[in-house]
């Protein structure tokens, strides 16, 4: 712990707004290797999410959210404790997004007593400055590679300049730890994103990079805005998707 402890820059301080702390046991066992991991708040640890993506299925925690309860990072830390006493594998920081808490979690992790390994579950937006300050603190990343253009990334998420960001922090997660990437692939954007997205991985991070290729986009929140996200992924396009990754040399590719 003295180690992780280390990495962690001092004078960190602040609160998490949550709702409520729970173990979850032996899932996406294909993405990470452990069997179990502590996931705190069934995967609804921290409110707010610095995307405000259109068809969000999570949009009442990441959006649209009541204040819940605010929690201390003495309460989280020893929260992750007991879990680790009893088994859990990892602790799992997922949100929302955990991003706009990095500085917490950080000064969660001094008041842990446990090695608990940490896995970072996020949308891959973020700064230089967070990817050092994660840099010997996170064992596992979890990114979401959302867009293969900027111009659907402005359009669907509202953030700007996504590519520049994204892939810089892809390539950095790769030296700092295990990575591993979700992919969604959203209804009429193969050529626009996936293409582009499988191409880089396969290019710049390697053909044996574990990906995981989701087909179960579903319309959510704000997504009839978009004539193109008011309906599901058909068969057919699910089919080219595959296709499309294998095709881009990707050996690791999870379904």
């Amino acid at each position: 712990m003295a180690s992780r402890a280390n990495s962690v820059s001092a004078g960190l301080g602040g609160s998490l707004g949550s709702t409520r702390a729970s173990t979850i046991w032996g899932r996406s066992q294909k993405l990470c290797p452990a069997s179990r991991y502590t996931d705190l708040e069934s995967g609804r640890i921290s409110l707010g999410c610095n995307f405000a993506c259109i068809h969000c299925q999570n949009w009442e925690i990441s959006q649209q959210f009541a204040e819940g309860t605010v929690c201390g990072e003495r309460e989280i830390a020893a929260l992750i404790d007991e879990a680790r006493r009893r088994g859990c594998r990892n602790q799992n920081w997922v949100g929302g997004d955990p991003i706009p808490h990095i500085p917490f979690w950080l000064k969660v992790l001094l008041w842990e007593t446990e090695n608990t390994p940490v896995f970072f579950n996020t949308n891959g937006f973020y700064s230089t400055e967070a990817s050092s300050l994660l840099r010997g603190v996170v064992d596992i990343y979890k990114i979401d590679f959302k867009y293969g253009s900027d111009i659907c990334a402005e359009k669907i998420s509202g953030v700007s300049g996504y590519w520049k960001v994204i892939t810089r922090n892809l390539k950095a997660a790769k030296k700092q730890g295990e990575l591993l990437i979700r992919v969604l692939v959203l209804p009429r954007h193969l050529e626009c994103c996936l293409i582009p997205i499988v191409s880089f991985i396969s290019r710049e991070l390697g053909p044996e990079t574990r990906v995981n290729l989701m087909d179960q986009y579903s319309p959510h929140w704000r997504a009839a805005e978009l004539p193109e996200l008011k309906k599901r992924l058909d068969p057919d396009e699910w089919e080219k998707a595959v296709k499309i990754a294998l095709e881009a040399g990707l050996r690791n590719v999870i379904t």
